[in-house]
Order: structure tokens, then C-alpha cells, then sequence
């Protein structure tokens, strides 16, 4: 117990400069070292870690194995201009000159030489020429020209109240414009040979072609005649009169009286 508390005493008796120079000194981090990392820091060292920590993510990034490069591929390049376009217009008007060539072309060529010189017409619509061995005796039945498409009636003097002579009857009737024929067999009113239309039964006197029954509006047209010097005739099938009662009066004298046999 006496080893005891002397020991105590001793201890307790020391000096402080003892005390002092027994602690170990502060160490002072010389400049330039890093931190003990067990050791609480200030900014700086914060900072410093902060950088250390990008530092480290920076060559891990380059240390990673890089994608192998794209393959060669084709550049985009931009689409050709379209080329001209031919307007409507444009069209129009080559179309135009087109076709002036090719009828010059034709009318060089002959082709269009009927189109410019038309032929002389002939037959119905022109001036027709009938013989004089057509031409009908007076009182004979009317004798039918088809070129000319009309009747050629040689009346009688006297009769109908005529002066007698050539009467051309365009064969259209003027209802409808179907072909009268005559009938030579057909009997009306005790009379013995008509013209008379098949289509609504209009009915024409055989002296001058003068309508007495039917739907017509009026008698037969008629058709100028001239009589040439030597018995012919030239009946000027364009030119046509409307039919009326004075047809019998209408008639061309014919100094030979007429060849032709009877019938038509």
C-alpha cells in the first residue's frame, strides 16, 4: 500500500514542463500532400477529391474499349432537276402548225386539189339533161327521171284549163317527204291514174301534179325547164317552186310534142 501511494505521489508531483514535453507536436502537412484520409479536411481538400474522383471517370471512359467505326455507307445526294415541260399552250399552237403542214403537204401533193377545185355537180341539185326520145307524148303517162328525181308530164292543151306543154314534178312530197309514185291502176272519184304518196295517201292530179286529198299542204313542187334547140332538155333540179293549183299553168311549151312511149 506505502509502494502504492508513493507512486501516486511521484506522478502527481511531475512539473508541466514534463507534461509538455512528453505530448507528441502537431504535424504540419507540408504543401502539396494530400490529406490523411482519416482525417477531417477543409475546402480544399474537398475540392481536391472532387477532381480526383473526375480525373478517375475521365480514364475509365478512355480505357473503355471503342465502338468499331460505321460502315461505308452511300451519301444522300439531292434528286436530278426535272426536265422542261411542255405547256398546254405550247401544245396548242405546235398541234396547229402541225396540221397547216400536212394539209399544204396534201394540197402539194394533189390530194386536197377536189377540196379547192370541186368537181362540176351533176345529177339531182344541178342542172339535169334529158333527151328528147324521154320526153313524154302529150297526154302519155308521166315518164319518171331518177337522176333528176322528178316526173316529166306533157299536158295536154286544154286540159286542167293549161296552155299545154312540159311540166317537171319533184318527186318529194311536201308532207313528209316520201316518194309519190304514179299510179297509173289507182282509181279515185271515177278517175283513172293518180299520184299518190304511199305514206299517208295524199293524192295529186296526173295534169300538173295538183294535191286533192291527203295530209300534203300543198300540190307538188315544180322544177324550171328549158328546151333546147334540138328537143332536149335542161331541167334545173336546184331550183324548186313550191306546188300550188296554178302547177298546170306553169308548163313549158315543147314544139315536137313528145317521143317518149307511155309509162314511166
Amino acid at each position: 500500500m506505502a509502494d502504492t501511494q508513493d507512486e501516486k505521489e511521484d506522478m502527481s508531483g511531475s512539473s508541466p514542463e514534463q507534461g509538455a514535453a512528453e505530448q507528441p507536436e502537431a504535424k504540419v502537412p507540408e504543401a502539396g500532400a494530400a490529406p490523411d484520409a482519416g482525417q477531417g479536411g477543409g475546402p480544399s481538400q474537398v475540392g481536391a477529391t472532387t477532381g480526383a474522383t473526375v480525373a478517375a471517370k475521365r480514364a475509365a471512359e478512355e480505357a473503355r474499349p471503342q465502338a468499331p467505326p460505321p460502315a461505308d455507307t452511300d451519301v444522300a445526294r439531292p434528286a436530278p432537276r426535272p426536265g422542261s415541260i411542255v405547256h398546254r399552250r405550247t401544245l396548242l399552237v405546235g398541234g396547229f402548225w402541225v396540221a397547216m403542214a400536212g394539209l399544204l403537204a396534201a394540197i402539194a401533193g394533189g390530194l386536197g386539189l377536189d377540196f379547192l377545185w370541186p368537181k362540176k355537180i351533176v345529177g339531182f341539185g344541178s342542172a339535169v339533161s334529158v333527151s328528147a326520145v324521154n320526153v313524154p307524148k302529150a297526154g302519155a303517162d308521166p315518164v319518171r327521171i331518177v337522176e333528176g328525181r322528178f316526173w316529166l308530164v306533157n299536158i295536154p292543151a286544154g286540159q286542167a284549163e293549161s296552155p299545154g306543154g312540159l311540166l317537171a314534178l319533184y318527186q318529194k312530197c311536201p308532207h313528209l317527204g316520201c316518194t309519190v309514185p304514179w299510179r297509173p291502176d289507182f282509181v279515185f272519184g271515177g278517175v283513172k291514174g293518180w299520184f299518190r304518196c304511199p305514206c299517208h295517201g295524199s293524192t295529186y292530179t296526173k295534169e300538173g301534179g295538183v294535191l286533192v286529198a291527203g295530209p300534203a299542204p300543198h300540190s307538188m313542187d315544180t322544177m324550171a325547164i328549158t328546151v333546147n334547140p334540138n328537143g332536149d332538155l335542161t331541167v334545173a333540179t336546184g331550183q324548186i317552186k313550191a306546188g300550188g293549183q296554178d302547177n298546170p299553168f306553169r308548163v313549158v311549151p315543147y314544139p315536137g310534142g313528145g317521143q317518149a312511149p307511155a309509162g314511166g
